[in-house]
């Protein structure tokens, strides 16, 4: 085994365009379609559901995942490491990928690589790339050069602003997020103890890992162990998972080999970890237009958000992806620290509540429509006893005139009517109070 430890990394992204996507501006910044045939579809079906590969390898980007890629294949280096006790670690960007996904979202990914002699250089190194505030500093010229600026350009004719500043590239957020693998050299790392803290350390960027044992009766220990007991996916010997909110890492001690990480790129990242990063987005997004539209009473705005949801709930999520057990637990792994399901709970507790509000609406309408038309029903048959009673007794005769012996007649009908529905109304007022209600 080499002393060098490898690390491969994907810094992740999103915006939401404005425009139409144009294949051949595209082209002309260097892009290229990535285009999967059949043969490819049929041989991912056999391990995972059609309707998740054909999303995950779309066609139109308002039904799946259209993807172009940059090679990249530049050098370049970040300064690291605490104030006073600086250093310079060189990595390779090795490509830029896009991924154009319903609901006009635009995800994006750069795929980083080093091999280092600490594994602490791999969490120096992604603390720092991660945070886009910093983009504009001079340490990150040649990143900001080769990584950043080709996504900038993108954004510029997706977007009817252009970009003003670098933390418009994460809409939501101030980071990128994360999805990396780590295969080491340690020989240190003999131990399960060892593997977690140190898998931990990876996942949580680490700018200076601490050795030793977990602290029996500390409380940063107790919540180490709870995120990796929650978090983990750990099936084999050779390597273990931990996924959290901002990051994927998957750890391999032993057993490393081309096909596995080319399963473990292609598959868990560029078709479980996106897609998964695509629900959460939109969920996100939904719940944020949701309660604008809420707040300013818009019902025509809710009934069209409502619809949109409907359409992207049938099309773009899954209840299973995998006729295999590992990319299922990958994906529940992924989707609960990303906290999918709260988001969309949230969705569906907005949407009820907005439903029963508009039930109640509905139900008002019904009974103001109801009293008006019992009133008119009320009004028709205190002239009909009038006619009636006029007819018996002649109004004329008795009063002067029909037109005053209506008055006087209807009149008493009518508060004697209003007499009694006074009294039903106090009486029910009282009984319902009486009961609690």
């Amino acid at each position: 085994m080499s002393d060098k430890h490898k690390h491969i990394a994907f810094l992740c992204g999103h915006f939401k365009r404005t425009e139409d996507v144009k294949p051949e501006t595209l082209q002309e910044q260097g892009w290229t379609l990535v285009h999967y045939g059949d043969v490819e579809r049929q041989k991912e079906k056999r391990f995972y559901y059609p309707d998740f590969v054909d999303f995950c390898y779309g066609k139109d980007m308002d039904e799946g995942c259209v993807r172009y890629t940059r090679k990249v294949d530049r050098e370049a280096s970040m300064m690291v490491g605490t104030e006073g006790q600086q250093y310079q670690l060189s990595f390779t960007v090795r490509e830029l990928t896009l991924y154009f996904l319903p609901q006009q979202m635009v995800l994006y990914s750069i795929h980083i690589e080093q091999e280092v002699s600490s594994l602490d250089d791999c969490s120096a190194l992604m603390y720092r790339l991660r945070y886009i505030d910093g983009f504009g500093g001079e340490d990150y010229a040649v990143f900001r050069d080769i990584a950043i600026q080709p996504i900038v350009d993108v954004y510029n004719g997706l977007k009817d602003n252009e970009l003003q500043d670098y933390t418009q590239l994460v809409e939501n957020g101030n980071k990128l997020r994360l999805f990396q693998i780590v295969h080491a050299a340690d020989a240190s790392l003999t131990s399960d103890e060892a593997r977690w803290r140190r898998l931990y350390q990876l996942a949580t960027f680490m700018p200076v890992a601490v050795g030793g044992e977990f602290d029996e009766d500390g409380l940063f220990a107790e919540h180490q162990r709870k995120e990796i007991e929650n978090n983990s996916v750990a099936v084999f010997p050779g390597w273990t998972a931990l996924a959290l909110l901002d990051s994927f890492t998957i750890l391999v001690t032993e057993g490393y080999t081309k096909i596995l990480e080319q399963n473990w790129v292609e598959r868990y990242f560029g078709m479980i970890y996106i897609n998964a990063l695509f629900q959460k987005i939109c969920l996100f997004d939904f719940n944020n237009r949701f309660k604008l539209a809420l707040n300013k009473r818009s019902r025509r705005r809710v009934s069209k958000l409502t619809s949109e949801y409907a359409i992207f709930e049938r099309n773009c999520c899954f209840n299973k992806i995998s006729y295999n057990f590992l990319p299922l637990l990958i994906s529940d792994a992924i989707n609960d620290s990303l906290e999918t399901k709260d988001e969309m709970q949230q969705l569906f507790n907005l949407m009820a509540k907005e439903r029963t509000r508009n039930e109640e609406l509905g139900r008002k309408k019904m009974n103001s429509l109801l009293m008006a038309i019992s009133a008119v029903t009320l009004f028709s048959a205190i002239w009909d006893a009038c006619s009636m009673l006029n007819e018996l007794f002649s109004f004329d005769a008795r009063f002067g005139s029909s037109f005053r012996g209506f008055r006087i007649v209807g009149g008493i009908m009518a508060a004697i009517v209003a007499a009694i529905l006074i009294g039903v109304f106090i009486y029910y007022y009282f009984y319902n109070r009486k009961r609690g209600y």
